[in-house]
């Protein structure tokens, strides 16, 4: 459950957040979070710390991922709304 929380947070902060170096700031510390917790949680799902570390490395570029989608997404948007604004006399 813990995985959400960078994949969900950094689609938000790359369509809200405007200024990249805040986002992905916020985005490292989502992840950090929940990597920390996925790693001490392991042995209580019937994993190992190891096997937490290995889910760990592999939702980082899927973190990645989603704030660059969110990115995206935040570009399209701003192109759409000047696009609808601009009037043709």
């Amino acid at each position: 459950m813990s995985a959400v929380l960078p994949l969900l947070g950094g689609l938000l902060l790359g369509r809200f957040v405007s200024n990249l170096r805040i986002a992905a700031a916020i985005q490292v510390a989502f992840y950090a979070i929940a990597a920390a917790v996925l790693i001490a949680s392991a042995p209580s799902h019937g994993s190992s710390h190891t096997q937490g570390a290995i889910l760990a490395i592999v939702l980082a570029p899927v973190s990645v991922a989603t704030f660059y989608l969110g990115t995206i997404w935040q570009h399209r948007a701003t192109v759409a709304h000047q696009a609808s604004s601009t009037t043709v006399r």
